[in-house]
């Protein structure tokens, strides 16, 4: 479901204030308010199962009985209605997932982990959103290409653990993960990627829309020889796609031709940025302007034309997405696309909030944020001939 068509609350869309509202919304149970004295058999005769039945539930462990997701429902509803606490604390999650953890689930594919600029800001724009009471959150990494359900004994810590039921996955989707993870009835929010599977939200960037828009500010600005930092060549990775794909749209609309040999491609590093730029003054490029995929790869651009004596914006114009933190601190600071990180954190963490204490999803749902040129000092009308 596209953001388009989720206006209304029944559909699990968002509130007025953007952030999704959720069905039979609840107010967040206190441990002070549930008690030890209720047992298993109590339980059992007020949900009309047996007592094998609750314990496996519990337990989260099969007994070689069959439990529906219908009697676990059940089950549960009546376990809250009594006030029950468990004595396992797992359990307690299971039944009151507003009492869980947050976790943040990152991708072995950015590079340094937590350093990684993208993850940075994320987990610090989360963790400052995250309730005063809670004030923390749980990271783990994984592998997307690992099948965790013939692995489990390799779940990453915080699904392992079982005390978390608030996850925010950053990176691309691993289908066996995410499923151990909703199948437990938690709530799952992925940041930056489109993940098509039952129980989870995406919130992602525009970004067709965010390169689009840095070839019509450089059209615009009168430039039109142009080069490009992408990715790795063949990528696959999606939102260098798309990223790839806005350019494509942006030019055929101008009528703007990108010569081949004014493409250069990369990791997307302030090092592969330098190594670009060497490459486009080497083939004595006729570009005016450089649209880079990455923020980082500008920084490179422009500490390598600082020591040649190559001036930004004179000879050359330069414009980046991302807006990471480090594109105000440059010499000269860069003009970037404006990509809404931390909103989208902040708007993950109290969705998944909003989920813990209502019904959860059923069917994917994906919220796009938009995305603006931020102008600043790398780009200017090209100089004449």
């Amino acid at each position: 479901m596209d953001s388009a068509d989720m206006n209304s609350p029944q559909a699990g869309g968002p509130s007025a204030d953007g952030v999704a509202s959720v069905c039979g919304s609840r107010q967040p149970m206190k441990l002070g308010d549930l008690q030890k004295t209720i047992t298993m058999a109590q339980i059992a005769k007020a949900a009309g199962v047996s007592q094998g039945a609750i314990s496996s539930l519990l337990n989260d462990r099969d007994y070689g009985i069959r439990v529906s997701e219908k009697t676990r429902e059940r089950v549960f509803k009546v376990c809250r209605e009594m006030g029950y606490l468990p004595n396992d604390l797992r359990a307690v999650v299971r039944m009151y997932p507003e009492l869980g953890e947050f976790a943040l689930l990152v991708s072995t594919k950015y590079a340094g982990g937590l350093a990684h600029p993208f993850v940075s800001r994320i987990a610090a724009a989360a963790l400052a959103a995250v309730p005063e009471t809670l004030g923390s959150i749980a990271i783990g990494f994984y592998d997307e290409t690992l099948d965790y359900s013939a692995a489990p004994d390799r779940l990453p810590h915080p699904v392992a653990t079982g005390t978390v039921s608030k996850f925010i996955f950053i990176g691309p989707p691993n289908a066996s993960l995410i499923q151990t993870v909703t199948k437990r009835g938690h709530a799952v929010v992925a940041l930056g990627h489109n993940v098509a599977l039952p129980g989870v939200h995406s919130i992602a960037f525009d970004l067709t829309a965010a390169s689009q828009l840095a070839i019509e500010h450089l059209h615009q600005l009168g430039h039109k020889r142009l080069a490009i930092v992408s990715g790795p060549f063949g990528s696959p990775d999606v939102a260098i796609n798309e990223l790839n794909r806005g350019i494509c749209i942006a030019c055929e609309k101008l009528g703007l031709t990108v010569e081949p040999h004014n493409i250069l491609y990369g990791e997307l590093t302030a090092a592969a940025g330098a190594a670009a730029l060497t490459a486009l003054l080497g083939l004595k490029t006729d570009a005016t302007a450089i649209f880079c995929l990455s923020d980082s790869a500008a920084a490179g651009i422009l500490a390598h034309a600082d020591t040649i004596g190559r001036k930004i914006p004179g000879s050359l114009s330069l414009l980046a997405c991302g807006d990471d933190p480090l594109a105000t601190l440059l010499t000269p600071a860069l003009t970037t696309i404006h990509l809404p990180v931390e909103e989208m954190a902040a708007r993950g963490v109290q969705l998944l909030e909003n989920l813990t204490r209502g019904c959860g999803l059923e069917d994917p749902q994906k919220t796009v944020l938009p995305v603006h040129v931020v102008e600043r000092a790398t780009c200017a009308p090209p100089k004449a001939a």
